[in-house]
């Protein structure tokens, strides 16, 4: 792998320097008071929905206490949410109430992320650079159309304003970390500025692991990676009202992970490795218009991703796979009367997809020319006050869009989402809120176009064939959802408790599912050498079931002066419709446990995580894997941040993940996860 240190080590040269300048004239920190952080605004904060929705959001501060090395790592402890993808970090992706995949829609900085392809990463982005990480459970379509069908994952990347303390002097950070199960090494460093009319942060991240060890000594193939990450925000004022800015940000990961993300036992081999190199571009520029009037507070947006992965199969040959990402949103929200508040939008986006691979016969599709998808949708959503206890909401989006490729047919569909809620302020300490939410997912251009040899019995032999098909129905869904917020003050002293509980059922129609068709028998023409074509049968993208998801989660968090303690179960259950069998992806019931303890007169916090996830034993007749026993793990950590001025800007976070070494591997994978794994790091603040 090349050499990706020189880029970052001039990054923090320059970090340290700036730092060494300015170290005279930068104001004195106090020591930080350890609280939830609120995330930045997003469609969902622009309407009542923050309250009415189940949404899970982990801030900056838990990022730091966790030291995850990948955005799917940083939401393991919430409820009915899991890592999916097997335990190497390239390969993780977010599972949201036994949806996963292309069902669950991303959004960095606002910008939607079409990345989905089989068996390859989708989240790239280092939480190094995150300031925090918002899960919408549920249904979504109805802000931001295709593929939210099970929820949406936001993340929001740091800005100069979380640095920068006062104007005209810049701030930052520098930051290294150590893992001892890898040897990884990761260091960030990032540096801002800002004043009345102009702001501006440029942050990088960088990671060498190496080959991570399991929980019963084992080596954990697939963790060597390299890892670099690259932001920079220009944000300018030109008055009052206008605002315009520019987000960059670019991804380079290396590594050698499996041939797929967890798929049965010899995947943990050191033979069934690949060499993969993904670089992630994402480039936007927006607009905000905030003029004095209620009626119009305007965002604009235009971005421009590309994703591409190229890989080193088994067989030495070189696939590759791009796909590029052109799109723009404008949404205003407006108070009209008072008391209806009004969010209006559109959004379009074009995806173009480009692969390559050096061999039909290699088991995957052969990715068809020239595809490309073209989406175009509107959406209103608003919220009324109808009583001084009771707020309506009500919605609804329209999409179209049209797939094609070159030699086949189009594919060209619509879909309507609307949203209803209501919440009710029962009493003081309690609120309840029933909502109705449908969505949908289109199909993608390989499920739609894909066609060449799936799978061989031997070179030259019969063989089983792709079958395109251009008349796939989107998925679709409809949630409803019962959701109560209880917050209760003074319960045994000066405390705080908040209880959350919601509970709900998701049916989902028309599920894309690859059906693989074999014959009995074969005619003895199929094993003449070149002959035997298609003679093992068919595969093909099909509508073929109806699903059902049910379950309910529910969390409750104390607080007493120093004490922070919480507790949270989750549960889903899947089945199919219409053979009553349970689906495969449901997540395990899980319990998480927590406590830290802020022991201010040596400016330190601890606390541990605890998880324990009992046996999936609910598995289709054609699971090969299961049942999935459960398993119980203990994280603890550590933060000390000196309130002293000589070391204002100090802080050095400790994790022990997995601190028994407990050898486990999550439901509906087969490689067992990492061991036990030391992580520390140090940063300083200017």
């Amino acid at each position: 792998m090349k050499n990706l240190m020189p880029p970052l080590a001039i990054g923090g040269l320059l970090a340290a320097s700036i730092t060494s300048a300015l170290a005279a004239e930068a104001p004195q920190k106090p020591l930080t008071v350890f609280k939830t952080v609120a995330v930045s605004a997003s469609r969902v904060d622009q309407t009542a929905q923050r309250d009415s929705r189940s949404i899970d959001s982990v801030g900056r501060e838990q990022l730091e206490e966790m030291q995850p090395t990948s955005v799917a790592q940083a939401l393991k402890f919430e409820p009915n949410i899991t890592v999916t993808g097997g335990p190497v970090p390239g390969n993780q992706s977010v599972n949201i109430r036994g949806l996963e995949g292309n069902k669950v829609l991303q959004i960095i900085d606002g910008s939607r992320v079409n990345t989905n392809f089989s068996h390859r990463p989708a989240y790239f982005l280092d939480p190094a650079l995150l300031s925090s990480v918002d899960v919408v459970k549920g249904p979504v379509s109805s802000l931001w159309g295709s593929g939210a069908i099970g929820g949406a994952v936001s993340q929001q990347t740091i800005t100069a304003d979380e640095l920068v303390t006062k104007e005209g002097i810049p701030g930052g950070f520098v930051k290294a970390g150590f893992n001892d199960n890898g040897d990884q090494l990761t260091t960030t460093a990032a540096v801002a500025g800002k004043d009345n009319t102009l702001s501006w942060l440029l942050a990088a991240s960088y990671l060498d692991s190496g080959t991570m060890e399991q929980g019963n000594g084992d080596t954990l193939y697939g963790t060597e990676a390299e890892n670099l990450t690259l932001l920079t925000k220009v944000d300018w004022a030109i008055n009052e009202s206008n605002r315009i800015g520019l987000n960059y940000r670019h991804a380079d990961n290396e590594g050698v992970p499996p041939v797929v993300g967890s798929a049965d036992d010899q995947l943990n081999n050191k033979d069934s490795l690949i060499e993969r190199d993904a670089t992630d571009k994402h480039i936007a520029v927006h607009y905000h218009y905030n003029p004095s009037s209620k009626l119009v507070k305007l965002d604009a947006n235009a971005y421009l991703n590309d994703t591409s992965i190229e890989e080193t199969n088994l067989n030495n040959g070189r696939d590759i796979s791009d796909i590029e990402t052109t799109g723009f949103s404008i949404t205003n929200q407006a108070m009209i009367a008072g008391k209806l508040n009004l969010l209006t939008g559109i959004d379009g986006y074009k995806d173009s997809l480009d692969a390559a691979r050096p061999d039909a016969g290699s088991g995957r599709p052969n990715p068809p020319d020239n595809a490309e998808t073209t989406t175009v949708g509107a959406f209103f959503y608003g919220d009324y006050p109808l009583t001084d206890t009771v707020v309506i909401e009500a919605g609804a989006r329209y999409d179209s869009f049209e797939s094609s490729a070159d030699g086949f047919k189009d594919n060209d569909e619509s879909a309507v989402s609307p949203s209803l809620a209501a919440s009710w302020q029962a009493t003081q300490w309690a609120n309840l809120t029933l909502r109705y939410d449908e969505a949908f997912r289109a199909a993608d251009v390989y499920e739609l176009f894909m066609d060449g040899t799936h799978f061989a019995f031997f070179p030259g032999g019969p063989s089983n064939v792709f079958v395109p098909n251009p008349e796939l129905d989107p998925e679709t869904s409809k949630n409803i959802e019962l959701k109560g917020d209880f917050n209760f003050s003074n319960v045994f002293a000066k405390d705080q408790l908040k209880v959350v509980a919601s509970v709900f059922e998701n049916k989902v129609d028309d599920f894309i599912e690859l059906s693989v068709t074999i014959p009995d028998d074969f005619p003895p023409t199929c094993f003449i050498p070149g002959m035997g074509t298609g003679c093992a049968g068919t595969s093909m993208s099909e509508n073929v079931s109806e699903a059902k998801l049910e379950g309910f989660e529910v969390g409750a968090i104390y607080q007493l002066d120093a004490l922070t303690a919480s507790l949270s179960y989750g549960q889903t259950r899947g089945e199919d419709d219409q053979t009553g069998e349970d689906l495969s992806g449901i997540p395990a019931d899980k319990w998480v446990a927590s406590v830290d303890y802020g022991i201010w007169s040596i400016d330190t916090k601890v606390g541990f995580k605890a998880i324990k996830a009992s046996d999936q034993d609910k598995t289709p007749s054609d699971d090969t894997q299961g049942p999935y026993k459960g398993y119980t793990t203990v994280d603890f950590y550590a933060s000390w941040e000196p309130s002293q001025k000589t070391l204002a800007g100090v802080k050095v976070d400790i994790t022990v993940a997995n601190a028994f070494d407990q050898n486990y591997r999550s439901a509906w994978t087969s490689v067992f996860e990492a061991g036990r794994s030391v992580k520390l790091s140090a940063q300083y603040r200017f």
